[in-house]
Formats: structure tokens, sequence, C-alpha cells
């Protein structure tokens, strides 16, 4: 029981993580974090999303490949087992559809910044 316990925790987290890894490859070319140091659609705005996007990604990468609870806490890990592992993949992939509860958010209106994940410098609004 123990290692199913593990494997999905392992396989929700990887969800997760890959879910960013697309949304990465996705807007690879933009970044919110970068339209404040250049105007979107410049040579500059996209060499900067391009570099942040790259650090992202294999960042993401890395954290899906070793197993969760090197990193989290056995809280957390709990935490995740109530969700399917389809929505951990969307959690990441498009993290600006949901609020803090993991609830698709009640205020979306269609003008949202869907290249925005909570690892953005400025929140969304």
């Amino acid at each position: 029981m123990r290692l199913t316990i593990f494997l999905e925790e392992y396989a929700k987290h990887t969800a997760l993580n890959i879910g960013q890894v697309m949304q990465g490859v996705r807007y690879f070319y933009s970044h919110p974090d970068c339209d404040d140091v250049a105007p979107r659609g410049t040579f500059k705005h996209c060499f900067l999303s391009m570099s942040l996007r790259a650090r992202r990604i294999a960042n993401d990468l890395f954290f899906s490949a070793i197993p969760p609870h090197w990193h989290h806490t056995p809280e957390e890990l709990r935490g995740m087992r109530p969700i399917p592992i389809k929505k951990w993949f969307f959690y990441g992939y498009s993290a600006w559809q949901f609020d803090e509860s993991g609830e698709v958010r009640a205020d979306l209106d269609g003008r949202e910044d869907r290249r925005w994940d909570p690892r953005c410098q400025k929140p969304q609004t």
C-alpha cells in the first residue's frame, strides 16, 4: 500500500511539473516578467523571455524527475491525493485559471494573461 501511495504522489507531482513544462514551451517567446523590461514583440523581449523560459523548463523537468518527497512535506503530498492527476497537469499548464484553493476562478472574463504562472513576479489581476 505504501508503494501505491508513493507512486500516486510521484505521478501527480510529475503531471504538475510536465504541465508547467508545456506551458513554458507554449509561451516560450513571451513571458510576463519581461513585459516591464522590453515591449512585447521586440527582439529584446523575445530573447529575455526565451532565456527565462529555458531556465524554468529545465527546472521543471528536473523536478518532474526527482521524487516529490525530497522537497515537499508529507502534509503537502497528502493534499495531492484527492485531486485527479489530470487536474494536476492543468494546475501547471494553465495556472491562471485556478484560485488558491484549486477551483476555477469565478472572475474569469477572457482577458487573463495565459502566460502567467504563480512564479511570475507580479500577481495576475
